[in-house]
């Protein structure tokens, strides 16, 4: 049974003697709190983050059985009063409600992942929960409040079946002028129309916010996205946005789940002046459930199967029908995958054929991943044949491409949003489940949006849901608003570098493996171009999993700068649309420590300015880049060579 420890209690009572007494913390409680019935009405519910930058105000309206919420950052609101509630075939949780408890806790945990924007994850929250009631039925509110952002779900104990209408749910924010930044929905093939500034009325999740005239950035958005329910966008009335079932989701049928029920979170990350806090955020990956105990060790390490790394690709760069020169390539990178796509077991003259050339493969110390179709994992059976019969093979891994189709149905293409609906996510929870079983490697395309899943499931390397390399022309907005937007809620399979697809230049391209991050960092071109390529001297050694992430620069759609550290190497990419100069300061470099740089810049379209400078904390950099242009830079300690 789990246990909680409170650090805070707002007003917890018991009954001793027929006399109600305060119950002093901290005190050790099981599961949720218990009933309060004999405190006194509270209407009013204050939450702050622990930095106390964040506050959320959580309002009970006795009157109606409502309840609110707004959201102030450092004393000013950003989040104007906005509904919580939710509508289910055990009650409407959304008014006539009753409060019968409420308690505090504090969540501050340590925990690793091999891949992401760290390697080691603090999960620090304040956590208020409020227990209400409706004709006998029960719904606890949970909300925290954290250093870079406020979260809540809904928990419904008891068992049985239960099925939901809708919400309520909403962000209404507060101010007089915005930007919009993310996809008009439904968008186009799982989630790969182009990223930017949106205006319509129905918005993917996440959307990105610009309050101007608050001088600060919100991105909404869900968190904790599983079979149990539904990917929910956003139905938007001017600066309104409430959350909404998919499209689709009425011809697939009702959302049925079991109790006890844990929503999704709905959840808001919050960044002050610029969008910094929000790029550098995982909010996300801490709201999800720990690491599935399957993955780890002994000692509580992850197991060494799941291996991040670099990964060649044969689909845009063709010559799928030679995997040995692609093998061979990726060993002289000395990077760690080949990825095969559609076809690829056809190509290689059949079954003994793949098995001879993992044989191979496994001689160069070079992992292979196989491309499949859902249509061979919509159910739980054939998606248990597959797998074993990848993993028979020798695989690493599996690319596994259109969720947003459903192959159950007559005409699998004619869907707006089929992805988000619970049946996509139910087959894409057992594919989890099986990629532990297997030992198995997963990149998803066609795919909903990643929610943090990867915490709980840290083989999930890689997802798409972008508008990658794959479309022969994008603008470059699409690209500069992915940091903001997209790559926040997880890893992302752009494939980066194509010298005739991306729009930018070849600085541009060295640049996107550093801003973008992703377990499996694939890319797009030829294998034997990329080995010719002056940029190999930098991404041979680049790493795929990073200890520390900093946003330096940049806003979304126009141009941003990163810093990714790994052990005590440091990266900056940048990227930008126009034409500009960037002076970065290192001084986020450990004081007394020089470095040297091998720096790449723009010289032209297609060929880059190597340069090799030393630097300290001390120091600061002139870049200039130009018009779709961009830089990539790697600092060594010196004491450790070059």
């Amino acid at each position: 049974m789990k246990t909680i420890i409170l650090k805070s209690i707002d007003c917890m009572s018991s009954v001793v003697n027929n006399k109600t007494c305060k119950i002093k913390t901290p005190l050790l409680i099981l599961l949720f709190p218990m009933i309060l019935g004999a405190c006194s009405p509270r209407s009013e519910f204050q939450i702050s983050s622990p930095d106390g930058h964040i506050t959320a105000i959580l309002k009970f309206d006795q009157e109606q059985g409502t309840i609110h919420y707004m959201v102030q950052s450092m004393g000013q609101e950003i989040i104007s009063s906005s509904p919580v509630g939710i509508s289910t075939s055990r009650g409407d949780f959304t008014t006539g409600m009753k409060i019968e408890g409420y308690s505090g806790q504090t969540i501050d945990e340590i925990y690793q992942l091999p891949q992401g924007k760290a390697s080691a994850y603090r999960n620090h929250a304040n956590e208020q929960t409020i227990t209400l009631s409706k004709a006998g039925e029960v719904l606890h509110l949970i909300f925290r409040v954290y250093n870079d952002g406020i979260a809540y779900r809904y928990f419904i104990p008891g068992e049985g079946e239960i099925e939901f209408s809708g919400e309520i749910s909403s962000v209404n924010l507060s101010g007089d002028r915005f930007i919009y930044y993310g996809q008009n929905h439904p968008n186009r093939y799982g989630y790969e129309s182009a990223l930017g500034p949106i205006e319509g009325e129905r918005m993917s999740n996440p959307v990105l916010a610009h309050l101007q005239d608050k001088n600060h950035f919100i991105l909404m958005g869900q968190a904790a996205t599983y079979g149990h329910y539904v990917q929910t966008h956003f139905q938007r009335k001017g600066a309104s946005f409430s959350y909404s079932f998919p499209l689709d989701q009425e011809k697939v049928g009702p959302v049925r789940s079991l109790l006890p029920f844990q929503s999704p979170w709905r959840m808001a990350i919050i960044s002050r002046g610029n969008p910094g806090r929000i790029v550098e955020s995982y909010l996300v990956e801490n709201l999800n459930p720990p690491t599935n105990s399957a993955f780890l060790n002994e000692d509580g390490t992850i197991k060494n199967w799941v291996r991040p790394g670099r990964v060649m690709w044969d689909f845009i760069a063709r010559d799928g029908d030679r995997p040995r020169m692609w093998i061979d390539a990726v060993a002289d990178m000395g990077w760690e995958y080949y990825m095969a796509d559609a076809g690829f077991a056809r190509r290689w003259g059949g079954e003994d054929s793949v098995a001879h050339i993992i044989d191979y493969a496994n001689t160069k110390n070079a992992g292979v991943i196989g491309w499949a179709h859902t249509r061979e994992f919509d159910t739980p059976e054939k998606a248990k044949a597959t797998m074993a019969l990848y993993a028979g093979w020798g695989l690493k891994g599996a690319k596994i491409d259109f969720f947003d189709n459903n192959t159950l149905s007559e005409n699998p293409k004619e869907w707006r949003d089929y992805e988000d609906t619970q049946q996509s996510l139910q087959m894409r929870d057992w594919i989890f489940e099986l990629g532990i079983e297997y030992s198995f490697l997963l990149e998803l395309h066609g795919n909903t949006i990643p929610t943090g899943e990867r915490r709980q499931f840290p083989n999930l390397m890689t997802l798409e849901g972008v508008d990658g390399m794959e479309r022969r022309t994008k603008p470059a907005a699409n690209d500069l608003t992915i940091p903001f937007v997209r790559n926040v809620m997880g890893p992302v399979s752009y494939t980066v570098v194509h010298f005739e697809r991306c729009p930018g230049t070849h600085a541009y391209q060295l640049a996107m493996p550093i801003v973008y991050e992703a377990g499996l960092m694939i890319y797009a071109e030829h294998g034997q171009k990329l080995l010719e390529w002056q940029g190999r001297e930098l991404i041979q050694g680049l790493p795929s999993a990073w200890d520390e992430t900093r946003f330096l620069e940049g806003m979304p759609a126009s141009h941003i700068v990163i810093a990714r550290r790994s052990g005590t190497d440091w990266y900056i990419g940048g990227m930008t649309d126009e034409p500009r100069v960037v002076n970065l300061s290192l001084d986020f470099l450990e004081q007394g420590q020089n470095f040297r740089s091998l720096i790449f810049s723009d010289a032209a379209p297609d060929s880059m300015k190597r340069e090799v400078q030393t630097f300290s904390s001390d120091s600061d950099i002139t870049i200039e880049l130009h018009e779709r242009g961009g830089f990539a830079l790697k600092l060594v300690l010196i004491e450790e060579g070059f």
